[in-house]
């Protein structure tokens, strides 16, 4: 099995999963936009995505810095502690190599234990900053 690129052709199993692992309803037009815009990466088996992740390339222009943003980490829930998540994490650090990048930064929720233990052991840092949002 190995790691793929979403395309447009499967975007309809990318909409499933979506709603599986992370019970949204996501509109098929900004999966387009998504896959234009980031990195998708996905894991299949037997044509069912199986697990996936978004990396989104950013510049941080004062420090000239390039970096990922990590998003939408998900494995359905029959396929988790079976090393896909590893599978994609090693694409992921290939490329970082062959792009340059100079760190990956991810958001996880207090609650998501399995994600946070997961992280820890891919040796990402808790950042130290406060996170302020204004919902409008």
């Amino acid at each position: 099995m190995e790691v793929e690129y979403l395309t447009s052709k499967d975007i309809e199993k990318y909409y499933n999963f979506i709603k599986e692992v992370f019970d949204y309803n996501v509109n098929k037009d900004r999966i387009e936009e998504l896959i234009r815009k980031n990195k998708v990466l996905i894991l299949k088996k037997k044509e069912i995505i199986v697990a996936s992740l978004v990396l989104e390339e950013k510049v941080e222009y004062i420090k000239n810095q390039k970096y990922y943003i990590l998003s939408y980490l998900g494995v359905l829930k029959e396929y988790r502690r079976k090393g896909y998540a590893n599978k994609l994490f090693s694409k992921v650090e290939e490329l970082v190599k062959e792009n340059n990048i100079n760190y990956i930064e991810l958001n996880s929720g207090n609650q998501r234990r399995e994600a946070y233990y997961f992280y820890r052991d891919k040796n990402f840092k808790i950042k130290d900053t406060t996170v302020f949002i204004k919902i409008y």
